[in-house]
């Protein structure tokens, strides 16, 4: 993997800060066995070294011989075994530090206690050739059933899930603790995590396909603190503890006013579901409740992806040289704010409204604009990335983009602000000049409705209060994943009785 990939440097104050808030000091002191298996420049066995020092904690050759280094850039242990040298004048054990990739090679050892901070990193965004080698471990893990999942919403799966499991199943001792920074949507992500939620990792025994369960037992989450300087995404420190099954609720600490302030996680409805947080456990009210039925072709979508060319399909003013048949209203954030739904601005959507398909380069020809357009466009839009986009233009179609189907014709939008907000207000959008309203990226998610008054139940029924609290212990308020389609379609019940839907777009 590039070394570049996924690294996550922890400062050395918040090496000490995991070790000290969790004693592990002590642990080691106690004769226990330590292992950080993706250890990167050794960051927290060196600050395990400095806390000995500040204590006056001789450090021995046995005590040495107790700790275990794993990485997989030799660089990077060169550079701790100096630093160790040179604050230390000690000659850190050869014998204790692997050049192995953790997830891929095997490792012969196991350990008391683990720490350290895996690589952050989504599967999607690996280089294409450590993408097939980490496949088959995907899927051994429990994390996908299958490589097809990883082409869908599971190529959000972050890395760290893989190395957690990976570690706790082969490098834990029996009833071992291990004491980890990760990201919290390992906790709280939709279907990309679930796998890692069933807490269990397949056992070090080659020979074997018998399962090991762990159990989180304690998050402390940082809301206002930045542990992690140039990080966007939410991160916590927790503590598992191997070969004992996942009971709920999970004691979840979160930043308040620099204090940590104690409240209780559990699972939104199955065991695998992601985590919401309460402070007293009788604030839950039941997700049954809302009772809110669509049909199988209404679930919750997001808006259009253009995989990276939105200079090319998103215009600010209504583009008068393009044919009016493929230019929609795009929704924006004014629309919550105004009376009038008002475009600001447009997209093109080179799309067949009765299939949701992209145009054929036959049915493009027949709109000399267009075509003239998109061939001027064409380098631009073969170079974008992405699997399931490149999958699409595999076919010819390099004007495809995402998220774009049957539902984005729909004559009538229950859309929401799924992005970054702490409110859920959903409004009903219908067409301009019989051009329907479209939804952009993760910015907006949506139901379609093929009736008006299908679109005013579905909306009154998401007006119930209730909503924007249950998706803040869902732990999205102001986040990426605040109502995200995922989310909501929890809260929905799917009717799959036979349903002759109307695709009446005039």
């Amino acid at each position: 993997m590039n070394k570049q990939i996924g690294q996550v440097f922890t400062p050395l104050c918040w090496a000490k800060w995991l070790i000290n808030r969790w004693n592990i000091i002590d642990a080691w002191v106690d004769g226990a066995h330590i292992c950080d298996p993706t250890a990167g420049q050794g960051i927290f066995a060196l600050a395990l070294l400095q806390i000995a020092k500040e204590k006056g904690i001789p450090i021995t050759t046995e005590r040495l011989s107790r700790i275990t280094l794993i990485e997989m850039v030799p660089s990077l242990l060169i550079h701790f075994k100096r630093n160790v040298q040179s604050e230390f004048s000690i000659d850190f054990p050869t014998s204790q530090i692997y050049t192995q990739d953790v997830i891929t090679q095997q490792h012969h050892g196991q350990y008391d206690l683990l720490i350290g901070n895996p690589p952050w990193a989504n599967f999607g965004d690996l280089p294409e050739s450590y993408k097939t080698l980490l496949k088959p471990n995907f899927i051994q893990e429990g994390l996908v059933d299958n490589t097809q999942r990883m082409l869908l919403g599971s190529s959000r799966i972050d890395i760290s899930a893989l190395v957690l499991k990976v570690a706790l199943g082969r490098l834990l001792k029996e009833n071992g603790t291990a004491y980890f920074y990760l990201p919290t949507s390992l906790f709280f992500g939709e279907g990309a995590h679930r796998g890692f939620r069933n807490y269990s990792s397949k056992s070090s025994d080659e020979h074997s396909h018998s399962l090991r369960d762990f159990a989180v037992d304690t998050v402390y989450e940082f809301s206002t603190t930045k542990v992690f300087e140039g990080v966007n995404t939410g991160y916590c420190c927790a503590r598992f503890i191997g070969d004992k099954q996942q009971e709920f609720p999970v004691t979840y600490y979160m930043e308040t006013n620099d204090d940590w302030v104690e409240h209780k996680a559990i699972p939104l409805k199955d065991s695998t579901d992601p985590w919401r947080i309460v402070q007293n456990v009788d604030e839950l009210s039941s997700v049954d409740s809302f009772e809110i039925t669509i049909s199988p072709e209404q679930k919750p979508r997001q808006g259009v992806n253009t995989c990276g060319a939105n200079s090319v399909f998103i215009f600010e003013e209504k583009p008068k040289n393009l044919p009016d048949d493929f230019i929609f209203p795009l929704t924006t954030k004014e629309i919550w704010n105004s009376v009038n739904s008002v475009p600001n601005k447009w997209i093109l959507l080179p799309y067949n409204r009765d299939t949701g398909k992209p145009l054929s380069w036959c049915q493009i020809e027949k709109h000399e604009t267009l075509m003239k357009y998109l061939l001027s466009n064409k380098e631009r839009l073969i170079e974008r990335k992405g699997t399931l986009l490149r999958a699409s233009m595999s076919r010819g179609n390099w004007w495809a983009m995402l998220g774009v189907g049957p539902y984005s014709f729909a004559p009538y939008k229950v859309i929401w602000q799924a992005y970054g907000k702490n409110h859920f207000t959903p409004i009903i959008l219908d067409n301009v000049n019989g051009q329907m309203w479209q939804g952009n990226q993760a910015m907006h998610a949506f139901i379609p409705c093929w009736s008006k008054d299908d679109a005013q139940r579905i909306k009154t029924c998401l007006e119930n209060p209730e909503i924007p609290e249950l998706l803040r212990q869902l732990n999205g308020g102001g986040k990426c994943n605040w109502a995200q389609p995922g989310k909501i379609k929890k809260l929905l019940s799917i009717d799959n009785t036979d349903q002759q839907v109307s695709f009446d777009f005039k």
